[in-house]
């Protein structure tokens, strides 16, 4: 892995953007700015040694930067391979079916495989076109360029496709594209549930990093899904969050730019990490789940960013159920360990997830992840022996919830089950679910070993704050 060198109270500072691509080990320019668009060309021919390019986009998204593209590459005299442009109706899904029609839209405009080599697949549009295209440039072999749309999600910049086969939403792996071009004059265009939709996201690396925190604690008593703390990807993306969620609120440029640049550095610390762990918790999780269940209103799908505000709530609900004690709570410590067994574990995720096309993925994970009971007491008497600090690291990190509440309202986030389709015991519940669908130490793992995961649900569910 590329480390970055910096003195360790450096690590105390904001890296600044050009920090953090430094770091990036597979995007080598990121532009974001009123106008970036007209530095298309130049950043071509910099960064790719091909002679033509192939657009993709859907009909929303080529209008909104499709047709400003064709005009700059057509003055620069830069031939335009072909185009692949999705229907705006119905939404497009993430579904890897399509990955197969772009390879095949891709591959047949040459005559020779190799011929491939010369054109670039230029991703016009949000975070589903981007994924699409990320993985089919992957299975030819050919990097890609980016031109986002909105200010939607933080994988513009990630290595690897978050898509659904089989309903089963998963990441393939595929790199980051080579460059990305975002011009803010086209960003504040986006309709405003997308630019929330990236605050949603954003705002989750307040729990990524509280479990990060949980995860790092726990691992001397052999936890499994556990990571150390990196230091400097902690610092690009932990160190400016609440100063980049509060630059971010409102649609001026300026605030636009903000949001975009701090949701493309949460990539560059997944490219510089090569995983997912320092952007990621249990929020995820609980989006994930939902992500399975084609949630919408009024016949418009809700957004990734819109289900991770929501997982953040509810996970920040359960962190502080948790850790609302200064001292080992009375009911956790009278809670016996569970003993439940690997046999009985397989019994009870078959049933949670019965109908459901996750099910087989979730058995794996689920025996993948089990601990014993000797490994359940060892960590339930480290966090004992070490709450306080523990209990104060994690409520330093994450935001309070009625702030948390606060601040997603004012970016025009859900903060209720309703608002995107789920009652309140069910977004609640699906904790339950989101529990064994990664490998990840988590909140809810964590909640899991202490045998409290089903009465802390129960608390939240009685509170009258929580998702209310």
């Amino acid at each position: 892995m590329l480390l970055y060198t910096m003195t360790p109270q450096n690590f105390q500072t904001v890296p600044n953007l050009a920090q953090c691509l430094s770091v990036a080990t597979e995007t080598r320019e990121l532009r974001v700015a009123p106008g970036a668009l007209q530095e298309l060309p130049a950043l071509f021919r910099t960064h790719f040694q091909a002679d033509s390019v192939f657009l993709i986009a859907d009909e929303n998204t080529f209008q909104a930067a499709g047709a400003d593209i064709v005009k700059i590459l057509e003055n620069a005299a830069i031939p335009i391979l072909g185009r692949h442009i999705f229907p705006s109706r119905p939404v497009l899904r993430a579904d890897y079916a399509h990955v197969g029609d772009l390879v095949r839209a891709l591959g047949g405009s040459f005559a020779f495989p190799r011929e491939i080599q010369n054109v670039v697949p230029i991703a016009i549009g949000g975070g589903t076109i981007n994924d699409l295209v990320k993985r089919s440039a992957f299975e030819l072999s050919i990097p890609y360029l980016c031109v986002p749309t909105a200010p939607s999600v933080d994988g513009y910049t990630a290595s690897g496709a978050a898509l659904l086969e089989g309903s089963f939403k998963q990441t393939f792996p595929c790199p980051a594209p080579r460059v990305v071009v975002a011009d803010t004059a086209i960003l504040s265009g986006a309709p405003d549930f997308l630019r929330s939709s990236g605050f949603g996201d954003l705002a989750g690396k307040l729990v990524a990093g509280s479990d990060w925190i949980i995860a790092e604690t726990v691992t001397p008593a052999g936890a499994k899904g556990t990571e150390p703390i990196e230091a400097f990807a902690w610092a690009m993306t932990q160190r400016g969050l609440r100063v980049a969620l509060e630059r971010s609120l409102g649609t001026s440029q300026e605030a636009i730019a903000s949001q975009f640049e701090a949701l493309a550095v949460t990539g560059f610390a997944m490219q510089y990490t090569k995983s997912s762990r320092p952007v990621s918790g249990c929020e995820h999780l609980w989006s994930h789940i939902w992500e399975m269940g084609d949630l919408s209103i009024q016949g418009v799908p809700v957004t990734h960013g819109h289900k991770v505000a929501l997982g953040t709530l509810c996970a920040t609900a359960l962190t502080e159920t948790i850790f609302s004690s200064p001292h080992f709570p009375l009911w956790i410590l009278q809670t016996p360990i569970p003993e439940t067994t690997l046999e009985q574990r397989i019994g009870e995720v078959g049933f949670l997830f019965s109908g459901m096309p996750g099910k087989d993925a979730a058995l794996g994970t689920a025996i993948e992840k089990f601990h014993d009971v000797p490994t359940r007491k060892r960590i339930k008497e480290l966090v004992a022996d070490r709450w306080t600090e523990l209990r104060q690291r994690v409520l330093n990190q994450l935001m309070p919830y009625q702030e948390l509440r606060t601040l997603l309202q004012r970016a025009h986030c859900p903060i209720r089950g309703e608002a995107i389709g789920l009652s309140r015991t069910e977004a609640l519940e699906t904790g339950k679910k989101a529990q064994v669908i990664r490998n990840r130490y988590t909140a809810l793992d964590l909640a899991w070993d202490l045998g409290i995961l089903e009465s802390a649900l129960g608390r939240i569910e009685d509170d009258p704050l929580y998702l209310r």
